[in-house]
């Protein structure tokens, strides 16, 4: 009869528990990356017609003229409000001592077309001899633009002569 020795029975049954045991595995060694964006400062913007025509007007009666498209854009990516104002120059006949006055001038914004985070409220404005604001915005959170139409008259004084006058309309971003 044969024996059979235990010790490398043994032996072959530990090796077998000892490898099918789950030892806990290590963590896989990491890295960390710092990652970085920029979001840029950007520009605050005006446009607005290039020109407009009153038309005619007698003496002592109002000319009247609507301008569409008025934008500002604010790329300025940030929470800072904005304002738009408007001036006149003196509407000045071909003969140069031919003058309406600016004074004479009203403008009248309509509410403005708001894309993005702002709130736009539109002031009249009259004497535009001087810059005055028409637009303002608060509560800007980002980006946003704001479109608007406008009307601007002007009163020919009564002793107004026969002539063709020019002004500058002047539209600015704050």
């Amino acid at each position: 009869m044969r024996t059979i020795s235990r010790v490398p029975i043994i032996a072959a049954v530990s090796a077998a528990l000892v490898g099918s045991v789950a030892l806990p595995a290590s963590a896989a060694p990491t890295a960390d990356s710092t990652v970085t964006v920029e979001v840029p400062v950007g520009t605050l913007s005006i446009s607005a017609p290039a020109t407009a025509a009153l038309g005619t007007v007698t003496p002592g009666a109002s000319a009247s003229v609507g301008l569409t498209g008025v934008q500002i854009t604010d790329d300025r990516a940030g929470v800072t409000g904005w304002s738009a104002q408007v001036a006149l120059t003196d509407f000045v006949g071909v003969n140069a001592a031919n003058v309406i006055p600016a004074t004479t001038a009203t403008y009248t914004p309509e509410a403005a077309t708001v894309t993005g985070t702002a709130t736009v409220a539109e002031t009249p404005a009259s004497d535009l001899s001087t810059a005055k604001t028409v637009q303002t915005a608060t509560a800007v959170s980002g980006n946003n633009t704001a479109t608007w139409n406008a009307n601007l008259s002007v009163l020919a004084p009564a002793g107004a002569l026969a002539d063709t006058y020019t002004a500058t309309l002047t539209h600015s971003s704050l």
